[in-house]
C-alpha cells in the first residue's frame, strides 16, 4: 500500500504529515486556541445529521454494530466507550448533557493521556472483508478530537482469533456486556494486550498511515480515504496519537463471510466392536455398501423389494430405505416425527448403554426375493441423519410368502446403539446376528425412540 491516500478534500497527505492548522499556528509550543487557527467561517457547529459520503452507495460498512461489528479491547473508555464508533446513526450532541465524567459526547473519547504510549482499540469487523475505503467523523469533537490516527488490519483464522481474545484483559466481559464509560485499563493490562497484538507482528497491514484529523466542526468533520488497493482482514486496530476522540468509524468494502472454527467430528456413540462394524461416511467414499459383495441385496428395489408399511411417515416413507444408491440427502430416507409423549428427561437402562424408553417407530420391508438360505449381511445406514439419527435400532424377520400378517417375527439384530451418518454392518460370519440361518420374506426395522435412517440393506 502506498504511503499516501486520498484525503477528504481530494488532495493527498504524506504519511506522518503535520496538520496544516498546526503548521500555520502562531504558537510555537502548542496550539492553545483552536479558534485562532481556523477561519471563522469553518466554526459552524455540527448538525445532528451526517452528510452522505462518497462510499455508501458502492460498498458495505463492515464496522457497523448493526451488522455485527464489535470492540474487543480499548485502552481507555473514560469519557465515552469505543462501541460508539460503530453506531450507524449520526453523532448526537446535546449542549446541556453532562455526566460524572464530564461533557457527554457521542463517540470514543479517551482521557488526556498521562502515561507513556498512546490510546488504541481493537474492532472485529462484521465479517472477514475486503476493505476499499475508510471514513472518520470527528463531529462535535472540536477541542478534543484525536489529532492524528492510524488504522491497521489483520486477517486471523478462527484459532488465532480465539487465542488473541483469550489474551486480552477483560475481552470476554466486554463481548458480553460492552464497554463501560468511566473505565480504563491499567498500564499492566495495556502492556498485556500490546504483547498479544504484537505477537502477530508482520501479519498486520496498514489501512491508513498516521494521518492528521480536523476538529469536528460541520465543514471539517468528515474525513474520507479511498485505498489505493483493497486490503483483506477481519480485525482492525484504531490508534489515537496520543488521545482524544472520534465520533464514527466506517470501514467500507465487501464482506467475505464469517470466520468460523472448523467443524468437529461427529460424536459416534457406536463404534466398530464385536456387535457390528461402523463406517462413517465422512471417512470414505467407498463404504461397505458401495463395494462388491458375494451375495445380492435382496431388499433392494432393483430386486423387487418393497416398502410395505410403517408406524409414522411424517418426514419420509419406507420405500426410500430400499433404494440401491446412497442417500442423496436427509429427505431421501425414512424419518418419523418426534414422539410428543417422550420422557422429559432421558435416562439409561440400569447396567446398559441404551436409553430406558419404551417408545419406538417401525417400518416393514418385503424382500424382492426370499432369503432361502438365511441372511448373510445387514447394513443399517444413517447417512445424512446427523442430528436426528435414532438412539438405537432393532431388526426382525419373518417368513410370510402369502402375506397373511399372521407370521411370527423373530430377532435378527437385537436393539443396538446407532451413530450418525454411518453404515452399521452386521455379518453372519462374525456371529453378529441372531437366527441368521432362517428363511425370511420380510423384515421389520424398529427405531428408538424415533428419528430417521437412510437405507436398510439385507443380503443373502
Amino acid at each position: 500500500m502506498s504511503s499516501t491516500v486520498a484525503s477528504n478534500n481530494g488532495s493527498t497527505q504524506p504519511k506522518d504529515s503535520e496538520d496544516s492548522l498546526v503548521n500555520n499556528s502562531p504558537h510555537n509550543a502548542s496550539m492553545t486556541n483552536v479558534e485562532e487557527n481556523v477561519d471563522s467561517a469553518k466554526l459552524e457547529p455540527c448538525k445532528n445529521v451526517a452528510p452522505k459520503g462518497p462510499f455508501e452507495d458502492r460498498f458495505t460498512n463492515l464496522a457497523s454494530a448493526t451488522n455485527g461489528a464489535r470492540v474487543f479491547f480499548a485502552t481507555d473508555d473514560w469519557f465515552a466507550a469505543a462501541e460508539n464508533l460503530l453506531q450507524d446513526g449520526p453523532p448526537i450532541f446535546d449542549v446541556d448533557a453532562y455526566c460524572e465524567q464530564g461533557k457527554v459526547l457521542d463517540g470514543w473519547e479517551t482521557r488526556r493521556r498521562r502515561q507513556a504510549g498512546h490510546d488504541w482499540c481493537l474492532i472485529q469487523l462484521s465479517s472477514r472483508a475486503q476493505i476499499e475505503a475508510l471514513e472518520l467523523d470527528t463531529a462535535h469533537f472540536t477541542g478534543n478530537n484525536a489529532p492524528k490516527v492510524s488504522l491497521e488490519i489483520i486477517d486471523l483464522n478462527a484459532a488465532e482469533l480465539s487465542n488473541l481474545v483469550g489474551k486480552l484483559p477483560l475481552a470476554y466481559e466486554r463481548l458480553l456486556h460492552g464497554g463501560v464509560q468511566g473505565t480504563g485499563r491499567l498500564p499492566g493490562e495495556v502492556q498485556q494486550a500490546l504483547d498479544a497484538v504484537t505477537a502477530y507482528g508482520g501479519q498486520w497491514k496498514a489501512l491508513l498511515p498516521i494521518t492528521p484529523l480536523n476538529p469536528g466542526y460541520e465543514p471539517t468533520r468528515m474525513h474520507y480515504f479511498q485505498l489505493n488497493e483493497p486490503v483483506i482482514g477481519n480485525i482492525v486496530r484504531l490508534n489515537y496519537f496520543p488521545d482524544g476522540g472520534v465520533a464514527r468509524l466506517r470501514c467500507w468494502g465487501k464482506g467475505l463471510g464469517e470466520v468460523k472454527p472448523p467443524t468437529l467430528p461427529l460424536y459416534m456413540p457406536m463404534k466398530t466392536c464385536d456387535q457390528c462394524t461402523v463406517v462413517a461416511h465422512s471417512t470414505t467414499d467407498q463404504t461397505p455398501s458401495c463395494l462388491p459383495y458375494d451375495y445380492p441385496e435382496l431388499s433392494s428395489a432393483d430386486e423387487g423389494g418393497e416398502g410395505r408399511s410403517c408406524s409414522n411417515k411424517h418426514y419420509g416413507e419406507p420405500w426410500h430405505l430400499i433404494q440401491k444408491h446412497l442417500g442423496i440427502n436427509m429427505g431421501d430416507g425414512w424419518e418419523t416425527a418426534r414422539h410428543p409423549n417422550r420422557p422429559s428427561i432421558l435416562v439409561l437402562k440400569k447396567g446398559s448403554t441404551l436409553l430406558d424408553i419404551p417408545l419406538s417407530d417401525w417400518a416393514v420391508l418385503k424382500l424382492g426375493k426370499e432369503a432361502s438360505n438365511g441372511v448373510a449381511r445387514v447394513i443399517i445406514d444413517t447417512k445424512h441423519f446427523r442430528g436426528n439419527f435414532p438412539e438405537s435400532a432393532m431388526l426382525e424377520g419373518c417368513y410370510d410368502p402369502e402375506e397373511s400378517n399372521k407370521a411370527e417375527w423373530f430377532t435378527l439384530i437385537p436393539r443396538t446403539r446407532m451413530s450418525p451418518d454411518a453404515e452399521h454392518v452386521f455379518e453372519r460370519s462374525k456371529n453378529q446376528m441372531e437366527n441368521a440361518d432362517k428363511i425370511i420374506t420380510h423384515v421389520r426395522v424398529s427405531i428408538y425412540p424415533d428419528g430417521g435412517i437412510s437405507r436398510v440393506r439385507i443380503y443373502g
